[in-house]
């Protein structure tokens, strides 16, 4: 299962699992409820029948469990439905037919104690079996609603694959006529000529960067040394941009990512700290504890909190995708990635690795 395919399985799942853990726990409480009413009604019932007991044999009979006392006062507003629960026995005060006074009648509570503990067992069991029993009915449902969202994700995927296919013989052949073009002394220096070279690269980088973000494999990830990958894209670049100076801080730094997907990221923002330099600037590339940081003495970024958004650029060259799928990567392999920026001074990304 892919990660926005758990994210919205536990979305549905909790959200449903959750409503309906509601309903079983209330429907449990008023239930509990109910049937501790109907127990002291019960409890309430044995002693008025006590109580009559008491008064037909002249106060003479005896039940374990029950004592009596007559109290030798009157009770104004008298309440036929009082009972008092105590710590240690249930209270009910009832008439009695000497003088208009009243008994006060005690029984002992731990038989209603008993009972109110069973009835709690017995209603958590069933509850407990109804929240096991409704937890596999919304995995089976939480299953069921992804068909229509992986169905729809599987011919998107199709499609995006199929687009991205084509696009590279279109590509490739601009870019080898390009070459041939830039050649001829008559074409070669021709500032039309830089710009659809220069627009031909952004789409083969664009290309690259669908093709990695599209495969599956981009996600399994692996332990292995990232220095000569940044050794390598340094020489690279150094080619790229002769007028920068790039250093870079690496003897062995063990990373666990996926080695296309992180050669591209790294890439993506090799390229945009080269491109958006000062010329005759720098870049800088260390390393220190589980992070990397490249730097460069460019321009900075104004809005650097949205420089990982969607088509967000801060000048009219690129296509403000390349830093969202730098983020989207990251994110699908554990890295956290951040930036800061300071304007006229350079800015700072950095690589946090799992």
């Amino acid at each position: 299962m892919k990660s926005y395919e758990r994210g919205a399985f536990w979305r549905f799942f909790l959200i449903y699992f959750a409503s309906v853990a509601l309903l079983i726990t209330v429907s449990g409480y008023f239930y509990f409820k109910q049937q501790k009413e109907a127990l002291i009604s019960h409890e309430q019932f044995s002693i008025i029948w006590y109580a009559r007991m008491l008064k037909t044999t002249g106060f003479s009979y005896a039940k374990e469990g029950f004592s009596y006392e007559i109290l030798d006062r009157r009770i104004e507003r008298f309440n036929p439905q009082n009972l008092k629960i105590t710590a240690c026995c249930i209270e009910k005060i009832v008439p009695s037919r000497r003088d208009g006074r009243y008994i006060l009648v005690k029984k002992d509570r731990a038989e209603y104690d008993r009972r109110i503990e069973s009835l709690v067992a017995r209603i958590v069991t069933v509850q407990l079996l109804l929240l096991i029993l409704f937890a596999l009915i919304s995995m089976v449902l939480a299953h069921l609603s992804l068909r229509p969202m992986r169905q729809t994700i599987l011919r998107l995927d199709r499609f995006a694959k199929d687009l991205i296919h084509d696009l590279n013989t279109p590509v490739t052949s601009i870019l080898l006529n390009l070459r041939l073009l830039q050649k001829d002394e008559a074409c070669g220096r021709k500032r039309e000529l830089q710009r659809i070279a220069t627009s031909a690269n952004e789409i083969a980088a664009l290309y690259k960067n669908l093709n990695i973000l599209l495969e599956e494999k981009t996600f399994k990830t692996a332990r292995f040394d990232l220095c000569p990958m940044l050794a390598e894209l340094a020489e690279h670049y150094r080619l790229r941009f002769p007028d920068l100076a790039i250093d870079v801080r690496c003897e062995r730094f063990e990373v666990t990512a996926n080695e296309a997907a992180i050669k591209q990221v790294l890439h993506n923002l090799l390229t945009n700290a080269c491109k958006y330099n000062r010329k005759g600037g720098s870049v800088e590339i260390w390393t220190r504890g589980k992070a990397l940081f490249i730097k460069d003495g460019g321009r900075g970024i104004e809005h650097v909190e949205k420089i990982f958004q969607r088509h967000y650029k801060e000048s009219e060259s690129g296509s403000g995708i390349g830093l969202h799928i730098v983020k989207t990567l990251c994110d699908a392999m554990g890295i956290a990635v951040s930036a800061e920026s300071r304007k006229n001074i350079g800015t700072v990304v950095t690589l946090e690795f799992p």
